[in-house]
């Protein structure tokens, strides 16, 4: 056993204290610290002098973030014999790149610097940098910060500031505390008032459309039975008994974007379950005239070649009679559609694209439905043709072709013209509300220059609010079948709030409505004659 004295054991202890002290120096000097395989930047030990100064003697920097980039390439190749050779194929190559950054400094203690940069901020004061000195419970300076400073306040008197650039600083004397600021305001905060109507709901800006502006080439039924039946099926609003479901609805467009994950050769029929045939010197229909659209509707199913693809399909329709781009619509690789770019209306069946079509493209569908508890179905779902081959066709239903036409040379009107709905008005604005919202159907006199709610013919017509007349105002506030003078705001049914677009409960409201109106018995033979028959 080894003993030493106290005075021996505080001369070893003094000995151990310098070596460990000269060692740190060292260290420091040679850039390592203890902590040094912690952090990517090591301990800077500086003089002992700054330690009254910032509570210590380092200097410490501490980085995160990430870099990230991306390196890639995009071709597509579309063989469509429509498109120029050189536009065919296209693509590129693909760079993008993200820095995300954050540097923290200390000095000591009490002074620290934070900084950050990410290139995805919108503004540039998203991008912060922040000296901030740290006083200790003693000291009379608490707090001094530079840069990106802010100004709260908890009281309605005097309102804070935010996003301010510049200096701030807070101290104590005793039980007082003083908080002083010299900044610039990077924000702008402003106000708008909106004044209100007499009822209190606020006023939004007025719109006026043409009655022949409907929003055409983007809303379109899915058949002729839902086209047949849409008037009927309106009459019982605010409810809708149809006994329609459109569960599933699959749309086709030619490709305009760099998506090669969902491409088809597609082949849009327009008989496609119809039991009314256009076609009728080819096709059969094989169920009533007023059946639900269906694939068994008529023998055009039967007909169809089997196996075909893109490159012989066209023949094959012809020879059996089917003209291309009325009866038929090939469309190489064609989209199918994101759920995000179309709606469907499951009682009323028709579907409602997020753009309108361009004047050559050509939209083609498949779905299905239930009706009074029966499932039916049209055209070929993803599920029917997962086990062709990728170059064999792909049979759908076309809702329009390339070209529009209304009336063939025979002069019969084109069941594909049927198909797309003019009875739905844009108003360009989108997220409507019920409060506040008005809507009036107006007549205006060339020769006054005056809108007036009624026409100002006919002894009965006058009398009848064209809000009425056209089947937008058939309800009380309560629901009830009153009209009461004002617009019925059904969602879903007249207004599509998230869109801002207007459905009138007519195919063709300025046709057949007024022909309603004006083949009342009560009113004039020979003014109904004139206005409607010349």
């Amino acid at each position: 056993v080894t003993t030493m004295s106290f005075p021996e054991f505080n001369l070893q202890q003094d000995r151990l204290a310098r070596k460990e002290y000269w060692q740190s120096r060292s260290r420091a000097l040679d850039g390592e610290s203890a902590v040094s395989s912690r952090n990517l930047l090591p301990k800077i030990y500086v003089s002992p002098v700054l330690d009254r100064i910032f509570g210590g003697s380092y200097v410490e920097l501490t980085p995160r973030g990430n870099v990230t980039l991306d390196f890639g390439g995009n071709w597509q190749k579309i063989e469509n014999p429509a498109i120029p050779i050189r536009q065919q194929r296209n693509g590129g190559f693909e760079f993008d790149q993200q820095i995300n950054l954050s540097v923290v400094g200390k000095v000591g203690e009490k002074l620290r610097v934070t900084t950050n940069f990410d290139n995805n901020n919108s503004f540039d004061f998203q991008n912060n940098l922040k000296v901030e000195y740290t006083g200790f419970k003693e000291d009379i300076l608490k707090k001094l910060e530079l840069g990106n400073v802010s100004l709260p306040l908890n009281n309605s008197l005097i309102t804070g500031a935010q996003n301010l650039f510049g200096i701030k600083a807070q101290m104590q004397f005793g039980k007082m505390f003083v908080t002083t600021i010299a900044t610039t305001q990077r924000g702008k905060q402003s106000s708008v008032r909106v004044a209100g109507s007499a009822n209190g709901a606020s006023q939004g800006r007025p719109f006026e459309i043409v009655g022949s502006n409907y929003d055409e080439n983007r809303h379109f039924f899915l058949g002729q039975f839902f086209r047949d039946n849409f008037e009927r099926w309106l009459t019982t609003l605010p409810q809708i008994l149809s006994g329609v479901n459109v569960t599933r609805v699959e749309v086709y467009l030619l490709n305009r974007n760099n998506d090669t994950q969902t491409l088809r050769n597609v082949v849009g029929l327009m008989d496609m379950g119809e039991a009314k045939v256009y076609r009728s010197n080819v096709l059969s229909p094989t169920l009533p005239a007023n059946s639900p659209t269906q694939n068994g509707a008529n023998n055009l199913f039967t007909l169809l070649p089997p196996s075909a693809t893109a490159d012989n399909v066209n023949g094959l329709l012809e020879a059996q009679g089917f003209v291309n781009g009325t009866d038929f619509e090939k469309i190489t690789g064609a989209r199918r559609l994101a759920p995000s770019e179309f709606t469907f209306n499951r009682e009323l069946g028709y579907v409602s694209l997020q753009r309108k079509l361009q004047n050559d493209e050509a939209l083609a569908v498949a779905f299905e439905y239930t009706y009074n508890g029966r499932v039916y179905k049209v055209g070929e779902l993803t599920e029917d043709y997962s086990n062709k081959r990728e170059d064999e066709i792909v049979y759908l239903k076309m809702l329009r072709p390339r070209k529009i036409a209304v009336k063939d040379p025979a002069g019969r009107i084109l069941p594909t013209w049927l198909l797309m709905m003019k009875n739905i008005y844009n108003l360009n604005v989108s997220q409507l509300t019920r409060d506040g919202f008005q809507l009036r159907v107006i007549y205006r006199d060339d020769r006054s220059g005056i809108d007036n709610p009624q026409l100002q013919e006919g002894q009965f017509a006058r009398t009848q609010q064209l809000v009425e007349v056209f089947g937008l105002d058939r309800l009380n506030p309560y629901n009830d079948p009153q009209p009461d003078g004002n617009f019925d705001f059904v969602e879903k049914i007249t207004i599509n709030p998230e869109t801002g677009a207007i459905i009138f409960p007519f195919l063709e409201p300025f046709n057949t409505a007024l022909r309603t109106l004006f083949n009342d018995p009560r009113e004039d033979p020979g003014l109904r004659d004139f206005l409607i028959n010349k």
